[in-house]
């Protein structure tokens, strides 16, 4: 009996192992992604967000972000940036500059003075510095598209990529009409099997129409690395099953019989702790009443009082679990509370977007 269920496991799943040794392995490089829009996302800021998530990028997303709301969150990609093998910047908006220096403008802003840019918006710079931080680098994309701003003397609008800085990693400038092109290529160049090479990607972008570049990269860094995985082979599981089943020399191994039983004792000790059981258990007028549910607010108090340490676990168990995609850093915001709720719709719980007790646990195990 031993033998044939062997068989028939090995048999089953010798597809599933011909299937894994065929398919590519994962991606061993590390790669954080800012995705920035002005004025709300685009299909445009959306299907790069999705190709960078296709090459297991932990993304971090700010749409319409007003200027604090950017330096918060440039503060959270440049601390996750040091930790990683390549930084990559997506910025969907309008590129201002007075003199020398270049700006990203939040959506909406006013200019009374080109003063106005260095306390109400970001220099372009302080992107590219943030990526240069990688391991290896990284590089700025830059769709410059015109928002509902109005230009004054001294500031104009940019059009093409800046000079290059010391210090800082590539930018790569599309204009508003080679927008989609830029979304394509970096999509079609995912797409393709095999390593993808950060300098021969930029190289094919900076090709396009429409589209220039600072510089190239400095470092050599690759955007995909796949390692093949480990070839498990099963000459013959048939085989092997039945060579399992018999002795060193190739005798069949003794058969033992399973000793006897009195069914009467078995019965009595059964019929013995149903007994004990039926006294120990409360009937239904003596049930206890069950505890109220806590509230969202103790929830999420609950929530916030966890550790950075124990957000890291939960935001890396939510995203093993493919529900997040954002930055691993233990900060919980709108995207890991989207996360929240997507996995308890699957579970079939109340969608809150706020762990309870039972889902904190098994979400930390």
């Amino acid at each position: 009996m031993s033998r044939l269920i062997i068989v028939t496991l090995l048999t089953l799943i010798q597809p599933f192992i011909a299937a894994a040794q065929n398919s590519p392995g994962p991606n061993e490089v590390s790669i954080v992604a800012l995705i920035v829009t002005s004025e709300g996302e685009t299909p445009v800021s959306l299907g790069v967000t999705q190709t960078l998530e296709s090459l297991d990028a932990q993304t971090l997303t700010a749409n319409a972000p007003n200027a604090s709301q950017l330096r918060s969150v440039l503060k959270r990609f440049t601390a996750a940036a040091i930790d990683t093998d390549v930084a990559l910047v997506y910025y969907d908006g309008t590129v201002l500059r007075i003199g020398d220096r270049e700006f990203v403008a939040p959506g909406g802003i006013e200019l009374r003075r080109p003063s106005d840019l260095l306390t109400r918006a970001i220099p372009l710079s302080a992107f590219a510095r943030a990526t240069a931080l990688a391991a290896n680098g990284g590089a700025v994309l830059v769709h410059s598209s015109v928002q509902n701003i109005t230009l004054i003397d001294g500031v104009t609008l940019v059009q093409d990529a800046p000079i290059a800085r010391s210090g800082t990693s590539p930018i790569l400038f599309a204009s508003s009409s080679a927008a989609v092109s830029l979304a394509n290529g970096l999509e079609n160049m995912v797409a393709t099997e095999g390593d993808i090479d950060l300098t021969e990607a930029l190289r094919a972008l900076a090709s396009l129409d429409g589209v220039s570049i600072s510089q190239q990269p400095t470092r050599a860094a690759l955007l995909r690395k796949i390692t093949p995985p480990v070839a498990v082979v099963i000459q013959n599981p048939v085989a092997e099953a039945a060579a399992s089943d018999e002795g060193e020399a190739g005798m069949a191994l003794p058969q033992v019989e399973a000793p006897a039983t009195d069914p009467a004792p078995a019965e009595a000790e059964t019929a013995a702790a149903t007994d004990v059981a039926s006294e120990s258990e409360p009937t239904s007028d003596q049930a206890e009443p069950a505890a109220p549910a806590p509230s969202i607010d103790v929830l999420k108090a609950n929530q916030d009082a966890l550790s950075r340490a124990e957000k890291r676990i939960l935001q890396r168990h939510l995203r093993n679990l493919g529900f997040y995609r954002g930055l691993i850093d233990g900060i919980f915001g709108l995207q890991t509370e989207r996360a929240i709720s997507a996995y308890q719709k699957s579970v079939g719980a109340d969608v809150t977007g706020v762990l309870n007790g039972e889902q904190l646990l098994a979400l930390s195990e």
